[in-house]
């Protein structure tokens, strides 16, 4: 799902280059024709330099958040849909207005919050990340008030 800074950034570079078809030819003309500055056209690929992230580079970013909860006195954090989950976990949520959370405590094992209707979606993304092994995921119904889920048992 597009999120809105990217749509209103699209839609600002389109109402841009639709104002200046000149320019926009003679932009994309240049870089078909080699006509970049040196700079840029002496510039290589690193493309296939690129790794995916790993599981353990992700428990390794989740127990540094750790140590800097213990150095700060925070007990836990708790994150919402967006760039700061994907980067911990790995998981591509967008919002809505259902509440899903994943919760790392400073000690403890870290787990999920989500309506129970999404826990299937949930566990297939949690799948591919570093709490797949066994998550350990809190659900709440439609009638209930997710913090509730917070407590297990």
């Amino acid at each position: 799902m597009i999120s809105r800074r990217k749509f209103l950034g699209t839609v600002s570079a389109g109402a841009v280059l639709a104002s200046r078809p000149s320019e926009a030819l003679s932009i994309s003309q240049s870089a078909s024709d080699g006509s970049l500055p040196p700079s840029l056209a002496q510039l290589k690929s690193r493309k296939d330099e690129a790794q995916p992230i790993t599981r353990e580079e992700r428990q390794q970013r989740q127990e540094r958040a750790r140590q800097l909860m213990n150095d700060n006195a925070l007990d836990a954090i708790l994150l919402m849909e967006g760039t700061s989950l994907r980067y911990f976990t790995g998981i591509r949520w967008w919002g809505g207005e259902r509440f899903f959370t994943w919760v790392l405590p400073a000690k403890g094992k870290s787990f999920y919050i989500c309506p129970a209707f999404e826990e299937g979606r949930a566990l297939a993304q949690i799948a591919n990340g570093p709490d797949s092994d066994a998550p350990d995921v809190r659900t709440w119904q439609e009638d209930q008030n997710p913090i509730n889920s917070w407590r297990k048992g």
